[in-house]
């Protein structure tokens, strides 16, 4: 087969050559550039895509991050608007509730008087006694056997007393004959019948008589003293057999009972052996029967300071200050409270005053001032009171725990403000002003009292001056603000109930999920208001009475 082989037409010189025909080596060549192009093109849209989901991403965080700044180059530019309240004095008077342990009126310990043996008691812990009551006996063989030696020496003094009055009478019987014989001798001495010295002698007997007669009347007394003597021995020593038996000094409750039968009872102390706590007498029971036990124990003997009240032991256990028994009087009671100096002023004797305990919430124990020191503690700057308190039913007993209720009046009444306008930072307590132009001025004040919801402000504020109450933390000194009259808790529920029955119109049943919130927010506001921001839960204030407004 013959290969054709290219043919070219004749041309002339003039003439250009024809083109040689394109192999497929050249039309390769032309089809690179094209598929370039696409590539560049399909690279040019991702990346459009790619930066169009980026500027869907990025731009509304831009756009928010503006808005955020924007709003708070506003707010930083407004003026906030705050709550406030005038400050004004508290009240004049004010109920003060004082603290006070309960104490019986009278309480004593028994002591014994004589030495012995306790042989019987009739009393025990709680028993009622009557003035004079018989509590107990005690064996005395000692002072027994010395009142029988002393009544026989008593007896031997009136014998010697018979035999000094019979010398008596012999001396002067013998007193009269040498007066007699004196006088004869004298007589005859006159007649000249005896002479001037047997005179002498007979003169010298009657001289010497009449001192004879002298010392039998000394003796003759010295017998009638030594009778006296021997008589105060007998009565002292029956008085000691006498306190053999001990007697209630007063009526009251016996508290405590710290001797056993067969215990050894000292003068002026109690039993040198711990006896354990009995029931029931070993006797017949003391009349007026077992009351209700008024304490555990007794208090230790010795001085009673004021409004310390007394420890109390377990019964049957010898007291520190030693005793048989320890007795209250408890139909009276008193309470000994300290009163700061701030109302010591108006602290006066017979002053009624409310006492609470609180295991009776629902029982109202009056009772008056007794007495005062009328001189203030100076450890403490305080005033002890005595309250006194009718106690006829034994309702109240000795030990517990009381809350004296007394009005007293303010000698300067302080400025009264709500906790929630107090501010506490680091350089100490404050409060926020409203100066006259405006602008807020953190104030530095001093607190005289705290009743939870409410403070006494000593120093710091005069009344009159405008203060903020709820202070946020994006208030601070020098900012301007823009007060606004703060509503009281009562104004803000009557606000509340005014706008309820406009909310319910568009309500189809009064059980709703809005009604429920309404009631939740009004317990909350009053919760929040009435107590404050730094009130406890359930403290109650000792004053109602509001000092702002």
């Amino acid at each position: 087969m013959d290969s054709e082989e290219p043919t070219t037409s004749p041309s002339g010189p003039d003439e250009p050559q024809s083109r040689p025909a394109e192999s497929p080596r050249a039309e390769g060549g032309g089809r690179r550039p094209k598929g370039c192009f696409k590539l560049a093109v399909l690279a040019l849209i991702a990346l459009l895509f790619f930066a169009g989901l980026l500027a869907l991403g990025i731009l509304p965080r831009i756009k928010r991050q503006k808005k955020i700044m924007d709003a708070s180059q506003a707010i930083k530019e407004s003026v906030p608007t705050v709550d406030v309240i005038t400050a004004e004095y508290a009240p004049a008077t004010s109920e003060l509730s004082l603290p006070g342990n309960i104490e019986a009126i009278q309480t004593t310990p028994v002591s014994a008087r004589t030495n012995g043996y306790l042989c019987r008691w009739y009393a025990d812990i709680g028993d009622r006694v009557k003035a004079g009551q018989l509590l107990a006996e005690i064996d005395t063989p000692e002072v027994d056997q010395q009142l029988q030696q002393t009544r026989a020496n008593l007896a031997q003094a009136h014998a010697n007393l018979g035999q000094t009055e019979a010398n008596l009478r012999q001396a002067i019987t013998n007193m009269q004959y040498t007066r007699v014989t004196y006088e004869r001798w004298r007589y005859l001495a006159s007649q000249h019948v005896v002479s001037d010295q047997d005179r002498d002698q007979t003169w010298e007997a009657y001289n010497a008589a009449i001192a004879t007669v002298d010392a039998m009347r000394a003796n003759v007394n010295v017998a009638k003293a030594a009778i006296a003597a021997n008589e105060a021995n007998v009565r002292q020593l029956m008085a000691l057999q006498g306190f053999k038996r001990i007697y209630a000094p007063f009526a009251g409750i016996i508290s405590a009972r710290n001797v056993e039968v067969g215990s050894l009872i000292n003068a002026g102390g109690g039993s040198n052996v711990v006896a354990p706590a009995g029931g029931g007498s070993n006797v017949s029971a003391s009349a007026g029967g077992p009351y209700g036990s008024i304490s555990t124990g007794a208090t230790p003997a010795g001085v009673t300071i004021p409004g310390s009240g007394g420890a109390q032991i377990s019964p049957g256990v010898p007291s520190a200050g030693g005793g048989l028994f320890q007795i209250a009087r408890i139909d009276t009671l008193r309470i000994y409270i300290n009163v700061p100096q701030t109302f010591s002023s108006s602290i006066k004797p017979g002053r009624k005053v409310e006492i609470n305990v609180r295991e009776f919430p629902e029982d109202k124990f009056t009772g008056r001032v007794s007495r005062t020191t009328s001189a203030l503690d100076p450890a403490s700057r305080t005033l002890l009171v005595e309250v006194r308190t009718a106690n006829p039913n034994y309702k109240l007993l000795p030990g517990m725990y009381a809350t004296v209720n007394i009005e007293v009046a303010f000698a300067e009444p302080p400025i009264r403000i709500p906790a929630t306008a107090l501010v506490i930072r680091a350089d100490g307590p404050q409060v926020v002003t409203v100066t006259k132009n405006q602008k807020a001025h953190f104030q530095k004040v001093v607190i005289g009292r705290d009743y939870g919801n409410e403070l006494d402000i000593s120093s710091g504020i005069e009344p009159g001056a405008t203060l903020v109450v709820n202070v946020t933390d994006a208030l601070h000194d020098g900012v301007s603000v823009r007060p606004r009259p703060s509503q009281t808790g009562d104004q803000m529920i009557i606000q509340q109930q005014g706008r309820q029955p406009q909310k319910a119109q568009g309500q189809k049943k009064s059980g709703s999920k809005q009604d429920g919130n309404n009631v939740k927010g009004r317990r909350a506001f009053n919760g929040g208001v009435r107590r404050g921001v730094s009130a406890k839960p359930g403290h109650k204030t000792t004053n109602p009475g509001s000092g702002f407004k």
